[in-house]
């Protein structure tokens, strides 16, 4: 058993001290599980920037009360509003001691006064995360994905400049930004991005995004910002109408950053096996590495049965570095 003490935690009442704790023992477990690079700081930063109690969470500390060593947050789901998805983390000194479990038990029951009927999570296939999973009544699994990572060595570099070279000129053309979507191209960009819920498994990870309109591409682009990420975009145009058809998303947490993140990446049904996902992908890879010279990997997190993005990623240098599983627990008594 463990002595640990569980309480609530809200970013704008915690101590520096505490929401710097808090902050670390999180990102140090996003970047164990998922490759996310975002600093403590870049994280203090977003929850500060947060409407009050917009998310819950919970602090674990150790017997005196003082050493923070597992914290949670629950966020509700837009497209299901009974059911959360949970990240936990437990500092690696702290583990096997039954901190997660002590955290997941006051979690489960405050989610259960406040209308949840179920938690869904990521876990690292095999331990420390799926073993802990699987102890719970009940769960399952949802999704296995991969977690993929692409080095951008000279190998790479080089393949991406052989696949950066258009598989239709007379159709298609290039587009670039950094930052928002320009104005022009809000509404079509956030067309092709309703489409990447057409990936198997999308919907049980994403919400719907059949109404994804100005606001919605604006609200996504300040969500992706919100701890001072810069954002990438490399998108195919239709060159007679100038429509967007296919788009792909990085973001970077900053220009001393050696790591980035790959976003969504969608093609217009209609314009889909042309090869259009695949240059833009090359594309953007030699654009990062152009304004990013620091970025050598780039993450991302795909399912397993998406098997056209799998196919994509291979050939523009991504390769597996470990599986992580989506898991669902009832919220049982």
């Amino acid at each position: 058993m463990t002595s640990a003490i569980v309480e609530p935690f809200v970013p704008r009442r915690a101590t520096e001290a505490d929401l710097t704790a808090w902050c670390e023992v999180f990102g140090d477990g996003q970047r164990e599980t998922s490759g996310d690079s975002s600093s403590a700081t870049a994280l203090a930063g977003r929850l500060l920037a947060e409407e009050a109690s917009a998310v819950p969470r919970w602090v674990a500390r150790g017997a005196d009360a003082r050493p923070v060593v597992g914290v949670a947050e629950l966020r509700p789901q837009s497209r299901d509003p009974r059911v959360g998805f949970l990240r936990l983390f437990v500092a690696p000194q702290a583990r096997r001691a039954g901190v997660g479990s002590a955290l997941l038990t006051r979690i489960a029951e405050d989610a259960r006064r406040a209308g949840l009927e179920r938690v869904q999570a990521t876990a690292q296939a095999g331990e420390p995360g799926e073993a802990f999973a699987r102890t719970r009544r009940g769960v399952r699994e949802l999704l296995r994905l991969e977690r993929q990572e692409q080095s951008l060595d000279e190998t790479v570099l080089r393949r991406c400049r052989d696949l950066a070279v258009c598989p239709d000129p007379a159709r298609y053309r290039p587009v670039y930004w950094h930052g928002p979507v320009p104005e022009p191209l809000v509404l079509a960009f956030g067309q092709v991005m309703g489409h990447v819920l057409d990936a198997p498994g999308a919907a049980l990870q994403m919400a719907s995004r059949q109404e994804w309109d100005r606001e919605a591409v604006r609200a996504w682009e300040a969500q992706l910002t919100a701890g001072g990420e810069q954002v990438m975009v490399h998108a195919a145009l239709r060159r007679d109408t100038g429509q967007v058809v296919a788009a792909t998303v990085i973001t970077v947490a900053g220009d001393d950053a050696p790591d980035a993140a790959q976003h969504d990446t969608a093609v217009l049904p209609r314009h889909r096996r042309r090869g259009l996902a695949r240059w833009i992908k090359a594309r953007h890879t030699l654009r990062l590495h152009e304004r990013f010279p620091r970025v050598r990997t780039v993450g991302t997190t795909v399912n397993q049965r998406n098997l056209p993005m799998i196919a994509v990623n291979r050939t523009v240098g991504y390769r597996t570095v470990h599986e992580r599983l989506l898991m669902e627990l009832p919220l049982v008594d």
